[in-house]
C-alpha cells in the first residue's frame, strides 16, 4: 500500500488565547485513482506550511482570505503537474488555524474536521462528493432517499486540489471560539470510512493524552479494516485556557 496522505502541525503543545499565538494543522489525502497522489498531497502540505510560516509576524493578516488564496495556489500547482497517461493529480485537504480562541478552518474534498465539545461531537465541514448533488435531487422530488444512496458514483469527489480553478471548499468567514478543553481532529476517510461519530466520540472522550487519542483513532480504524485498509492519517488539536 502506498502512502498518498500527509499531515502537518505547526506547533506541539495547546493553542491559548492568552499567548494569541497561532497555531495550523492540515491534513492531505491524495487521490489514489490519479497520478502521483502522494506528490500531489506531500506538495499541498509544503506549501500551506510555508505561506504559513511567512504570514507569522503579521498580526493584520485576514485568516480566511489567507485560506482561500493557498487552497487556489495549491489547486493550480497541482492542475500544472505532468500528466501521466492523460491522468491528472489530486489531493483533498482539510486545514485548521487557530488565533488565540479564534478557529477558522478550510476544507476541500472529502477529508473532515470534528470538534468535540463536552460529550457533542460536531462534524463542521461537508464531503465534497457526488452525494451533495443527489441529495439535492432528493431535496426537489426528483430522486428517493433509497436511491441516492444506493448510487454507485456517490463517493465520487466533485471538488479537490488539482482540479484547477476550484471553486467548491468550505471556509468558515467568522471565526469560531474556542472553549476550553475543545478537541479539533482533522482526519482522512481512512478513518472515516470506518468508524462511526460514536466510536470516535468515545475514543476522543477518554481519559488519555491528545497523543495517545490520535494514536488509539488510527489503530482502531486499522484494525477495524484490515483487508482494504486505506490510509489513515489524523491531526489532534486541544484547546487550553492558561491563567
Amino acid at each position: 500500500m502506498t502512502q498518498e496522505d500527509a499531515v502537518y502541525i505547526s506547533t506541539e503543545g495547546h493553542a491559548s488565547a492568552m499567548q494569541k499565538s497561532r497555531i495550523l494543522a492540515a491534513v492531505c489525502d491524495g487521490m489514489g485513482g490519479m497520478a502521483n497522489g502522494g506528490q500531489a498531497s506531500a506538495t499541498a502540505i509544503q506549501m500551506i506550511k510555508d505561506t504559513f510560516e511567512q504570514i507569522q509576524e503579521d498580526r493584520e493578516v485576514n485568516v480566511p482570505n489567507f485560506l482561500i488564496s493557498g487552497i487556489k495556489t495549491i489547486d493550480k500547482t497541482i492542475h500544472e503537474f505532468p500528466k501521466e497517461g492523460g491522468r491528472g493529480s489530486g489531493t483533498t485537504i482539510v486545514a485548521v488555524l487557530v488565533e488565540g480562541d479564534h478557529l477558522y478552518w478550510a476544507s476541500v474534498g472529502d477529508s473532515r474536521i470534528y470538534i468535540l465539545r463536552g460529550d457533542t461531537l460536531t462534524q463542521v465541514t461537508r464531503d465534497h462528493n457526488y452525494m451533495l448533488r443527489l441529495q439535492s435531487l432528493v431535496e426537489q422530488g426528483q430522486m428517493t432517499q433509497e436511491e441516492a444512496d444506493t448510487n454507485r458514483q456517490r463517493e465520487a469527489l466533485i471538488s479537490f486540489l488539482g482540479i484547477g480553478n476550484v471553486s467548491l471548499m468550505d471556509v468558515n468567514m467568522d471565526p469560531f471560539t474556542l472553549q476550553s478543553g475543545d478537541i479539533i481532529l482533522l482526519t482522512s476517510d481512512g478513518m472515516t470510512k470506518v468508524l462511526s461519530a460514536e466510536q470516535i466520540k468515545d475514543i476522543l472522550s477518554e481519559n488519555s493524552s491528545v497523543e495517545d487519542k490520535a494514536k488509539k483513532l488510527v489503530e482502531t480504524a486499522v484494525e477495524q479494516n484490515l483487508r482494504s485498509q486505506d490510509n489513515t492519517t489524523v491531526a489532534l488539536l486541544q484547546y487550553q485556557e492558561t491563567i
